[in-house]
């Protein structure tokens, strides 16, 4: 069509439901069927001869609201348009002036051309479910363009009849509701990285706060804590500073009450959508639209992060889904700076014993991340590292220890130090895992046993030769395909002094992620004990896609985290790392979060 341009996107759109008008096997039996006067003038073409003619059509889709016009499959012209097509292309000039004008010229897309020339040879329908049309006078509208095949002279191409209605509402909505997931799925990996990003709970909650507030376009946001019987408001966004401090008694009838011990977010879109308490709530302090969000710790409702809005809101399914992910998010981060309060230097200094990896390794994207459940400066036996050795050669190790927390730090220590020192003397993964079974054998107490991963890695060739001791099978995740656990299986350390630890080998092409990590990730459990496990860190891996490699722990940590309802009560490490091919890679700074253990 004149100055209509096409924009071919993907939409949920319904065809619209005209009959088919017709096939030239139908056709051609009308007229050289045995009795071909009853075929062509009795009933069977009495039925069809109103719509084989273009008069007929003329006359049946002039009056009509949509638009409608018919070309001419053997002479590739146009024909007939009525009055709902010629207001839409608001073309000046009558209706006959349009008659005969070659079908090239009047659409003046070649996609458009197109389609008409395949519907007119093939016979087959076509529906385009929603064409970007701009009008002349600048306006953008949205339209579900039918093209259908009508019969004409037997041998020549069908007509065909082009209808149009308007979708521009429901596309306009619809890309609205697009856009708004997307700002909001942002939002959500903003606040992460915020939670993460700080050690000071006021500091992340006020940010937090201000960060959800954008991004669900609320009027003003809160966070009231539970404090000796009362709520007390000590952060807000959008109101007055003076309203920090405001209290309120636990049993009176609140916005922070609403949720009380509740363990789920609370919101209204209006006063009809609320319960009795909250129309009251809201009619009471003017509120249009609520949404609340539980902030919890060790299983207890300590706080409340509210937003509201003046006037009646949608709660639409991404604004929800965002809300729950804050919730997982606040409790992480009251957990982390709680733990972090207790002495956190002491911590800091003996764990920096136990995780280590460089800053930069060339073909390498590393993320490495440990989380303490222990709430105080005692280290559990976990470990990781990262040792760049010659000839482009890095050496990976993850272990960890089995024994009463606390006592095992020496232990771990040395049993560290000893691999990693066998690595940069002999860095052959048997021998590694056979000197730090000699380690056990002589440094362990009755009942402390240890397992480990050691890998080498060739960062030229991709070459990985690696041993495992009894450890958590490492995630190999290959470009275009599932996650897979690398065999497995041998014997841990300290368990017999004649154990030999065999290497096996495998390939990283550039691209392909190797995660390693302790099993605190995969005995993590929820409230009703089921273990985390394997299939759903295979799920989890999987959900990383592209991600670089310095995000993938927080990301399976957070997932472990979400999953337990954050009662995490062992300690973790987990270790990404994603061979580029290239000259470079890069690599986060260590990430040590430290939960309180329930």
């Amino acid at each position: 069509m004149r100055g209509l341009q096409a924009q071919r996107t993907h939409a949920d759109t319904p065809s619209i439901g005209y009959p088919y008008l017709g096939t030239r096997s139908a056709h051609a039996r009308g007229v050289c069927g045995t009795d071909s006067s009853q075929n062509t003038f009795g009933t069977t073409g009495a039925r069809w001869r109103p719509l084989l003619d273009p008069s007929w059509l003329s006359i049946l889709l002039e009056g009509v609201s949509f638009p409608a016009a018919l070309w001419s499959g053997a002479e590739l012209r146009f024909k007939w348009t009525n009055r709902a097509f010629l207001d839409l292309l608001d073309d000046p000039r009558p209706q006959y002036d349009l008659l005969g004008m070659p079908v090239r010229g009047f659409l003046s897309d070649t996609s458009s051309a197109v389609r008409f020339i395949d519907v007119a040879y093939t016979g087959q329908a076509f529906t385009d479910p929603e064409y970007e049309f701009r009008a002349s006078w600048g306006e953008t509208t949205y339209w579900q363009l039918n093209y259908l095949p009508v019969p004409g002279h037997l041998g020549d191409p069908f007509d065909v009849l082009l209808t149009a209605v308007d979708v521009t509402a429901a596309t306009v909505e619809r890309r609205r509701r697009a856009a708004e997931e997307a700002d909001l799925r942002h939002a959500s990996e903003l606040i992460d990285t915020t939670v993460l990003s700080s050690l000071d709970a006021e500091d992340i909650l006020q940010r937090v706060l201000i960060e959800a507030s954008e991004a669900l376009g609320s009027d003003w946001g809160w966070i009231a804590q539970r404090e000796d019987g009362l709520w007390v408001f000590r952060n807000v966004h959008g109101w007055p500073m003076e309203m920090v401090g405001l209290a309120f008694e636990e049993d009176d009838l609140s916005l922070p009450a609403l949720i009380g011990q509740e363990h789920r977010l609370v919101y209204a879109g209006s006063r009809s959508d609320a319960s009795p308490d909250g129309r009251t709530v809201m009619s009471r302090h003017d509120v249009g639209a609520f949404l609340l969000v539980p902030i919890v710790r060790r299983g207890l409702v300590t706080g409340v992060m509210g937003f509201c809005w003046d006037a009646p809101t949608e709660m639409t399914e991404p604004m929800v889904t965002l809300a729950r992910k804050l919730q997982t998010s606040l409790a992480l981060a009251l957990e982390n700076a709680a733990a972090y309060e207790a002495e956190r230097a002491v911590s800091r200094t003996l764990r920096s014993a136990f995780f280590s990896a460089p800053g930069r390794i060339p073909g390498l994207e590393l993320g490495h991340l440990y989380h303490s459940a222990s709430g105080g400066p005692h280290v559990g036996g976990d470990f990781y590292d990262v040792v760049p050795l010659a000839g482009g050669q890095v050496g990976v190790m993850v272990g960890e220890i089995t024994g009463r927390v606390g006592e095992v730090a020496a232990l771990t220590a040395l049993m560290k130090s000893s691999m990693r020192g066998e690595a940069l003397r002999l860095p052959a993964p048997g021998a590694v895992l056979e000197r730090a079974n000699e380690i056990m054998l002589h440094g362990a107490d009755a009942g402390e046993y240890a397992s480990a991963f050691f890998g080498l890695l060739d960062t030229a060739s991709g070459r990985l030769a690696y041993s495992l001791a009894g450890h958590p099978a490492p995630v190999l995740c290959r470009s275009g395909e599932p996650p897979a656990f690398l065999p497995s299986a041998q014997v841990v350390l300290g368990a017999d002094r004649s154990s030999r630890y065999e290497t096996a080998e495998t390939v990283l092409d550039p691209g392909d992620l190797l995660v390693l990590y302790t099993s605190g990730l995969t005995e993590t459990r929820d409230a009703r004990g089921r273990r985390y496990g394997a299939q759903r860190l295979l799920e989890a891996v999987a959900a990383t896609g592209d991600r670089p490699a310095g995000s993938i722990p927080e990301h399976l940590f957070l997932s472990a985290f979400s999953f337990s309802d954050g009662m995490l009560s062992d300690d973790m490490a987990v270790v990404a790392m994603r061979r580029t091919g290239e000259g470079g890679g890069a690599v986060q700074e260590r990430l040590a979060l430290e939960v309180g253990a329930a």
